[in-house]
């Protein structure tokens, strides 16, 4: 049954029970009127935060300063010469604006583009080049924002540039001395902080928008409110509650408490305002202090309209900042800015004739180049012989039709092909299964070896991919472990498949001394997984699973220790053709590595021969798997990038001190690499950490150290089973924009 009335049970009952009460109980509906009146204006009961505003006049004050800020405008209509286009083709909406010579604002669009931004554009322009008639030229045109590319292939856009260029563009207009851009979005947090004149670093939100304007928007919505005027009563609360900063699941509850505790609208309105800076500033930034930003803000994005999240702003940084009077629309802007600085004498925009007979059509296909299977959509503008066609989705330019045979030199490609067709024996002795994962990347060289000079057949577990991890999911105890260590389930039940005596994957405390660091742990999920493994998949271990515990750093005891381990699997086997076969094992391992190391060489001495920016790409053993990095390698060789491993410019031996405890090797490895970059031109460090290492964040502070002592650039990109390099892509495009600009004498 599903009653009419089924949203007002709770009401209905308090009106029956309230029949029951006596006379002297009840109140006439004045008294009752009275009453709510009072509980109004009482002061809630709850932890209270300072008002935004003490008075209107401290308000009007508040947006007359802020009004300075503004871009100049002329009436399309009667102003005569050149303009410049500049369209922001985000990933929920969609901006244009069209300048004049002065950088005066003609023409400015801003809406929703539904996911599907090129009808709106077509629309706009066929209405622009309307209004601009014969009195006015276009002269250039410049788009930014996740649609670039696609925007610039559909209508011959002159410029594509990436968002950061973009705002910063913008914000250099209204203040010139800016170092420090903050752009809050409905879903996204952009913020770069801005060094010698380039972009410098830049920090994205990674994992919710509990610091964005829908934060607020839902809340609005779930009250009964439209979101303009929601904020408008923030204005003015005598006594915002203190929300704290928190994800919106656990927001709900505080302010559905603090509405029992009597606050009103306004006061959460305002309590709602502060919490996104909180969030903006203390979850996203990680900011300790006003001055970790800068000394000259600009603040941007739709959700800096709203006054009160402004206001929030300036109080808790305790200073003031700059919002442009067109901060929703600073991309668009920006892009028009970059036009008019960039054009040439004739531009490429798709004409007002050309327009008439625009025609777009997409397909989903699917690459099949390489092992990726990246998901395409081919994009077809026009008609018969001047259809022209725009492929995106691929993570490499393999999938968008290229054929150069050339391709730049990818450390990280070179070892995940070396690895995953690592050449394996086939023995007469037992089937061993190796499970290709975490620390087996570093050392199957040794074990391949190892068990090749024990006549056993080595079987690997299949490359890792979605299907894959699927088929271990419902083993994982934990959701907040690594992806990397989420895959190993999977590859677990991709071994019993595959028919083996035993599965090989012990526990190793240690990895090898590489004389880099004080001590040479593995990561704890690194080296006790064995035992999680043993603990929750059952049929693994019934099966056979060989997780003891053992080093292969100490030489002298490994023999020993494994020979024992083995005996079990292995029957008949010697103390003799064991340390045999760790003698090759550890000969195959020093020669892969010497092999990557003149692979780097040969890569860097590439690169300087053609003139090309390096990037090396520090990570753990396990991020070259393409499942775990989901192309960041390609994606740079796409840019115009050689990409090198951090393993590739760590020498052995070179132990320098650090202002952390440098007792993990994969960690000492990356920091020897920071120093290699720190000493070399036209080279930069980016990043990768997985959602869930925890002590990957002692890496974060000393890489960035070591690389801004010397000038060079942070970037760190974490990743997990999401695959979107959206983000990542305006992180490494943003990089590469500032090392231009540094090789070009901004500095």
């Amino acid at each position: 049954m599903f009653p009419g009335l089924a949203p007002y049970f709770f009401a209905l009952w308090c009106a029956w029970h309230a029949g029951g009460i006596s006379d002297e109980d009840t109140l006439t509906f004045e008294e009752l009127v009275a009453k709510l009146e009072d509980t109004a204006s009482a002061t809630p009961s709850v932890d209270c935060l300072p008002a935004l505003f003490g008075s209107k006049e401290q308000y009007e004050s508040f947006k007359t300063r802020h009004a300075k800020a503004s871009a100049g405008e002329r009436d399309i209509h009667t102003y005569s010469g050149g303009a410049y286009l500049g369209i922001d083709a985000g990933s929920t909406t969609t901006k244009l604006v069209l300048i004049s010579e002065e950088a005066d604002i003609l023409y400015r669009y801003y809406t929703s583009n539904g996911g599907n931004p090129i009808p709106l554009i077509h629309e706009q322009l066929v209405r622009i080049y309307e209004l601009c008639g014969e009195h006015i030229r276009i002269k250039g045109a410049a788009v930014t924002g996740y649609g670039e590319e696609l925007i610039r292939a559909a209508f011959g856009v002159d410029f594509g540039i990436v968002e950061t260029v973009a705002h910063y563009t913008a914000a250099r207009y209204f203040h010139p001395e800016v170092d420090f851009i903050i752009d809050i979005g409905g879903q996204d947090i952009k913020c770069f902080t801005i060094r010698d004149g380039c972009v410098d670093s830049v920090i994205l939100n990674e994992a919710c928008s509990s610091g964005c304007g829908s934060f607020i928007e839902t809340f609005a919505k779930s009250l009964g409110y439209p979101i303009d005027e929601f904020a408008n009563l923030a204005l003015f609360s005598k006594a915002p509650v203190d929300l704290g900063s928190r994800c919106t699941v656990f927001m709900n509850s505080s302010v559905k408490q603090a509405q029992k505790d009597g606050a009103g609208v306004d006061d959460i309105s305002a309590g709602l305002a502060v919490s996104v800076i909180k969030n903006a500033l203390y979850k996203v930034i990680r900011a300790s202090s006003a001055d970790d930003l800068g000394q000259h803000m600009v603040v941007q994005g739709g959700t800096f309209l709203n006054d009160a999240v402004l206001r929030s702003f300036e109080m808790e940084l305790g200073r003031e900042v700059v919002r442009p009077q067109v901060s929703e629309l600073m991309g668009a802007f920006g892009a028009a800015l970059y036009a008019m600085e960039n054009h040439d004498e004739g531009t490429n925009l798709i004409s007002g004739e050309a327009l008439a007979d625009f025609a777009h059509k997409a397909t989903a296909a699917l690459c099949k180049a390489c092992g990726n299977l990246c998901p395409l959509t081919i994009n077809v503008f026009g008609q018969d012989e001047s259809a022209r066609s725009f492929i995106s989705g691929n993570k490499c330019e393999r999938g968008g039709g290229s054929k150069r045979a050339n391709r730049l030199p990818n450390l990280m490609q070179y070892k995940y092909d070396r690895i995953e067709g690592w050449p394996l024996a086939q023995g007469d002795r037992a089937r061993v299964g190796i499970p290709l994962v975490l620390n087996m990347y570093d050392n199957l060289p040794f074990w391949a070896a190892f068990f090749e000079e024990l006549r056993c057949t080595v079987v690997l577990s299949g490359r890792s991919s979605r299907e894959l991890y699927m088929k271990g999911q419902h083993t994982i105890p934990s959701d907040t472990v690594c992806y990397p260590a989420k895959l190993v389930h999977g590859h677990m039940e991709d071994l019993l498949e595959r028919g083996v005596d035993f599965i090989f994957y012990p526990c190793m405390s240690y990895n090898f001394d590489e004389g880099i660091s004080d001590n040479c742990y593995n990561c704890p999920v690194v080296a006790y997984y064995p035992e999680l493994i043993r603990a929750n998949m059952a049929n693994v271990e019934a099966a056979g699973l060989m997780a003891e515990h053992m080093s292969l750093n100490d030489r002298a005891f490994f023999s020993k220790r494994i020979l024992g381990m083995l005996g079990e699997y292995i029957p008949g086997l010697s103390i003799k053709e064991v340390r045999r076969a760790a003698d090759k094992g550890y000969k195959a391992l020093e020669a892969y590595r010497e092999d990557v190391i003149a692979e780097g060489e040969r890569a860097l001495a590439y690169a300087h021969e053609h003139g090309l920016r390096t990037i090396v790409l520090a990570s753990r053993p396990y991020h070259i798997d393409p499942e775990i990095s989901h192309g960041v390698d390609k994606l740079l060789t796409s840019l115009g990038c050689v990409v090198v491993t951090e393993d590739a410019v760590c020498f052995p031996g070179e132990n320098n001190p650090r202002g952390v405890l440098n007792q993990w090797t994969y960690h000492a490895r990356m920091y020897e690499a920071a120093d290699f970059v720190a000493k070399h031109d036209n080279m930069e460090m980016v990043q990768l950490v997985s959602f869930g290492c925890g002590i990957d964040a002692v890496t974060t502070d000393e890489i960035s150290d070591i690389l801004r002592e010397s000038g060079k650039l942070y970037t760190q990109l974490k990743i997990d089973e999401i695959n979107n390099l959206g983000a990542a892509k305006i992180r490494m495009r943003s990089l590469l924009a500032a090392m231009e600009d540094r090789k070009h004498g901004k500095k």
